[in-house]
């Protein structure tokens, strides 16, 4: 009789073990399949969108960022120009107090957004170091530019965009910018 029931004791313990691990397991899953983050703003005829594939990154995680413009008006699709894209960033590294700064190429391009459909582009890390930076703030820059991943840290992410929209012989200049916040620890 006691054998049998410190076996039952024993496949109860073995089961709850195996319970538990497979829950933390459950809950790990859901924790790596964190929903994304959006931020959007609407101005007039267009919606701009800045997407992250999660709010918290480790270290050796790709950072996935998105930025999307969509038409809205109530033309079947609308030409704009802009630089080189119609979207720029401002990033803050705020432990840091450091600002990444964000160079764009100036040639003009042009292109045509249907209505209702958005137009994405991702983000590509880089970093121009100010000449007035100091050795602190031009070795963080350089890592982030540089390396594999963006290093630890809490990044405000500002997307901007702004581009010109040429109707009934005007021009009229568009100003739009939404921002979100990640960690990478």
């Amino acid at each position: 009789m006691k054998g049998s029931i410190a076996a039952t004791l024993s496949f109860i313990a073995l089961y709850a073990l195996i319970a538990g691990c497979s829950g933390q397991d459950y809950m790990n899953d859901i924790a790596e399949a964190s929903p994304p983050v959006i931020s959007e703003t609407q101005s007039g005829d267009f919606i701009i969108r800045l997407l992250a594939d999660q709010a918290e990154y480790k270290e050796s995680d790709n950072v996935g960022l998105k930025a999307k413009l969509k038409y809205i008006g109530e033309e079947d699709e609308v030409t704009i120009s802009h630089r080189t894209s119609p979207f720029w960033y401002r990033i803050q590294e705020v432990t840091r107090g450091i600002e990444i700064p964000y160079i764009q190429d100036s040639p003009g391009s042009v292109m045509t957004l249907e209505r209702d459909v958005w137009y994405e582009e991702n983000y590509v890390r880089k970093g121009t170091i100010n000449s007035q930076a100091s050795d602190r703030e031009r070795d963080f820059i350089r890592s982030f530019a540089e390396g594999p991943h963006f290093p630890a840290g809490e990044y405000e992410i500002e997307l901007n965009s702004d581009f010109f929209v040429e109707k009934d012989g005007e021009r009229k200049k568009h100003i739009m910018s939404t921002g979100l916040i990640i960690t990478v620890d």
